[in-house]
């Protein structure tokens, strides 16, 4: 991979940053003591933490990385646990930004959004199964689809009452025969609602994810 190609993964601002994390944790046991897994973990939880490939699709990532999607996948799901997030709203975050490119299935009756962090899928999942209803991804594990009464249990749970009663009632709006409100309408004024929840900086990330 050559200098263009990896400033194109990190910029010059963050390649401190990265550079001294990475050697406090190389060092950490001492020199060698880490496996050539545990570099490729540690390389690739920096990309995400410093770099530009949070939300960049498995395949974009693969060929960048000159790797399969499936050890993309593997190093997204593996690093996060080695390296759990520290942002304290990153759950949420990263299910916002798939709602902001969620579409409805009129014909199946779901909500159906796409998520290839396995980490945030599989977070979802549970939430899902405790509010009653299992994601249905048998098409594509990558592709999410969920019933929106299930859907407003889970945000429920993540951003309490009020944010999951105005998903209810804005929902209940778009689906009238009579509605005004647009299904890409109603998603980016839900997301831009549950985003002031969590705080003034997160609308302001919410509002690019709108941009064309």
């Amino acid at each position: 991979m050559d200098a263009r190609a990896i400033a194109e993964l990190i910029d010059d601002a963050k390649a401190g940053d990265f550079a001294r994390e990475f050697l406090q944790a190389y060092l950490d046991d001492g020199f060698g003591a880490m496996t050539k897994r545990q570099v490729e973990l540690l390389v690739f939880h920096l990309l995400e933490a410093h770099g530009s490939i949070e939300g960049e699709d498995n395949n974009g990532l693969s060929l960048r990385l000159q790797v399969t999607e499936a050890r993309v996948r593997a190093l997204r799901y593996e690093s996060k646990l080695r390296y759990p997030p520290t942002e304290e709203r990153y759950l949420e975050r990263r299910i916002l930004w798939a709602l902001s490119r969620s579409e409805f299935d009129a014909e199946g009756g779901r909500i159906r959004f796409i998520i290839e962090d396995p980490y945030v899928q599989k977070a979802l999942n549970a939430l899902a199964k405790r509010a009653g209803g299992v994601p249905d991804s048998s098409f594509n594990s990558e592709i999410v689809q969920i019933k929106p009464d299930h859907l407003a249990r889970v945000l429920h749970d993540l951003f309490g009452a009020e944010i999951a009663d105005a998903f209810r009632a804005d929902f209940a709006a778009v689906m009238r025969d009579d509605s005004r409100l647009s299904f890409a309408a109603f998603r980016k004024k839900f997301v831009l609602g549950a985003a002031g929840a969590l705080g003034s900086s997160l609308v302001k990330i919410a509002k690019a994810w709108f941009v064309a």
